[in-house]
């Protein structure tokens, strides 16, 4: 599909599907899960953990799947339904009483409060509007003098001289031409107007910027602070880098989620032959992010203060002997001032 020769509306769409693509394929490559059953396409699972905010992990026609899931019945204490109700893309529904102790079903959800991803949808809507604003911005920067017809005899004459310029033709006038007798006889210019303005071009490098500012801070709140290649001269590098544990927050919490759910998975499927004891992990990127931040933060940094203390004690006289000749000149006058005074 060609992008240009879709309509205005039909390029939004396109603008702000392809963001929500781009930034959904991110996250999905935030873990990658192991073992399960060879049946299971484990690639849907983190689709269906952010756009959902659970995946449900079932047995439809004798393999194990994974799939969509909503809550119905009764509510707990807590108001999440007892039933699991789990449906395929292909139409398949199926429900299961008391998911929690049911031996039939296990649930991954993406975060600690059961909600889908809502940022990815928000971001790409402003990134899809920031794309717009850069092209009209382009548009009407661009150096495009409208010439001025005050007939059709003149309108057809410059638009000939127009297309002749577009195909790379020569256009040739005589001077009783009625080119020549348009405008000012002094000059036998075109008059033209000009409905953009080049010198504005320069206000795009700040939507440009605008859009990097919105891809760095949907990185930085999904562990991959980015914020460092931003730097501002009043900026110091701690001051930069200050949101290194902030953003691994949100990663932390949907580890948690996935660790939780396999661990589920293993405790209800583990005795079936088909099941493969199942584990997740970050990925290759976000493992890096992961170990940078463990090992930033790994030392304590009272340690060097401990060593340098015992280092201090170490380096100190030690008091072994203990002779009257080691006793301070103060302490022998006290002494003596102590005898003479008994005797008085």
């Amino acid at each position: 599909m060609l992008f240009s020769i879709l309509k205005e509306k039909q390029q939004k769409a396109y603008r702000l599907k392809s963001y929500d693509d781009i930034l959904l394929a991110t996250l999905c490559s935030m873990f990658t899960y192991k073992g399960m059953a060879e049946s299971i396409n484990k690639h849907f699972i983190e689709q269906y953990r952010l756009l959902e905010g659970a995946c449900a992990i079932w047995k439809n026609e004798g393999k194990f799947i994974c799939s969509r899931v909503d809550f119905g019945g009764k509510p707990d204490e807590n108001g999440i339904g007892t039933i699991a109700i789990c449906a395929t893309d292909n139409g398949t529904v199926k429900q299961f009483e008391n998911w929690k102790e049911n031996k039939e079903v296990a649930i991954i959800f993406n975060n600690s409060i059961y909600s889908p991803d809502l940022s990815i949808g928000i971001t790409s809507d402003m990134l899809m509007e920031t794309d717009i604003s850069m092209k009209a911005n382009l548009l009407h920067a661009r150096l495009h003098p409208i010439p001025v017809a005050k007939n059709d005899k003149e309108q057809k004459a410059i638009q000939k001289a127009e297309d002749d310029i577009k195909e790379g033709k020569l256009t040739t006038v005589l001077t009783d031409d009625l080119l020549a007798d348009i405008g000012d006889s002094k000059d036998v210019a075109i008059p033209t107007i000009n409905l953009t303005e080049v010198k504005d071009s320069d206000k795009i490098q700040y939507l440009a910027k605008f859009h990097d500012d919105l891809m760095r801070w949907f990185y930085s709140l999904n562990g991959m602070n980015s914020q460092g290649s931003s730097k501002m001269a009043q900026q110091t590098v701690d001051e930069v880098n200050q949101d290194s544990c902030s953003s691994m927050i949100l990663p932390h919490d949907r580890y948690r989620c996935a660790v939780e759910g396999v661990e589920m998975c293993n405790e209800k499927f583990g005795d079936d032959p088909e099941w493969i004891e199942a584990s997740v992990d970050f990925t290759e990127c976000w493992q890096s992010r992961l170990a940078d931040f463990t090992q930033e933060f790994a030392e304590d940094p009272n340690d060097d203060e401990v060593v340098q203390d015992e280092q201090m004690e170490e380096s100190q006289p030690q008091d072994v002997g203990g002779g009257e000749e080691d006793k301070p000149q103060d302490v022998d006058d006290k002494e003596k001032d102590d005898e003479n005074s008994e005797k008085d």
